[in-house]
């Protein structure tokens, strides 16, 4: 735990620091996540998942923090964004509460073509493994990744394709690809609406690899002020049977 706070004191440290240097945009989201299912299991899981961030843009450059409370009523070896974790079957089911995994991420947009309008970021991520291994909210342990995205604009539509790499701290889950593609819809100055599918690989023996279906659409309600509202569905052991939620953001330039 000694060394997650260190790295996060340095995270946080790294981030104002930049903001002193050159600011440019400064934003802050909240919201809620509600995600239900058995996971493979015999009992269900409700989890509530409400995240606080703090994103800083720079030019090419994104940092990001969040920081979430997670509610779970189910059986203790059911993880969020994992599934079920070992063979042995939990059929008592428990409410639980607390601080989730806090995570951080910094991005960078090193490829743009004006004429063709595609570009390429790279981001990477770190989770601190702060949700509670006791009460079954986490690991406890850092995980960290990597990933690519590929974005083409099409006047309203733009597709898009991320591909990335996690490692996952504790030793009983599996380093795995993830892979996710979907489409942007812009309706109007002010309104978006898109899809997303997503895959990854298994992250135990014992799971299966997780395939996800999001549809989410996005409002600009002011020059400062956005909401999304997004509906998810699960179709393995792996991740949720449906969930949904939403997110609202506020941003200004600095």
């Amino acid at each position: 735990m000694t060394k997650q706070i260190s790295t996060l004191f340095f995270i946080i440290i790294s981030f104002f620091s930049v903001d002193i240097i050159a600011s440019e945009k400064l934003s802050f989201s909240t919201g809620a996540t509600y995600l239900t299912g058995n996971y493979g299991s015999t009992e269900s899981t409700d989890i509530y998942f409400i995240p606080f961030t703090f994103k800083y843009k720079y030019d090419k450059f994104r940092l990001k923090l969040t920081v979430p409370y997670l509610e779970k009523t189910g059986p203790k070896n059911v993880i969020k964004d994992i599934g079920q974790i070992g063979q042995r079957v939990v059929s008592t089911r428990t409410t639980e509460s607390g601080l989730g995994d806090i995570s951080a991420s910094a991005r960078y947009n090193f490829y743009y073509n004006k004429a063709y309008k595609f570009l390429i970021n790279a981001e990477g991520n770190v989770s601190l493994g702060t949700a509670s291994k006791s009460k079954g909210l986490g690991t406890g342990k850092v995980d960290y990744s990597f990933k690519l995205d590929f974005f083409k604009v099409f006047d309203t539509l733009t597709p898009y394709t991320k591909v990335g790499y996690k490692v996952y701290g504790s030793s009983r889950l599996n380093n795995v690809f993830f892979v996710s593609a979907g489409l942007v819809y812009k309706v109007n100055s002010t309104i978006s609406t898109g899809v997303d599918y997503s895959w990854r690989e298994k992250v135990s023996n014992t799971s299966a690899e997780k395939h996800q279906l999001t549809g989410f659409s996005s409002q600009k309600i002011t020059k400062n002020w956005s909401i999304q509202e997004y509906i998810i569905k699960g179709f393995t052991r792996s991740t949720a049977d449906w969930g949904g939620g939403i997110s609202v953001n506020y941003g200004f330039k600095l």
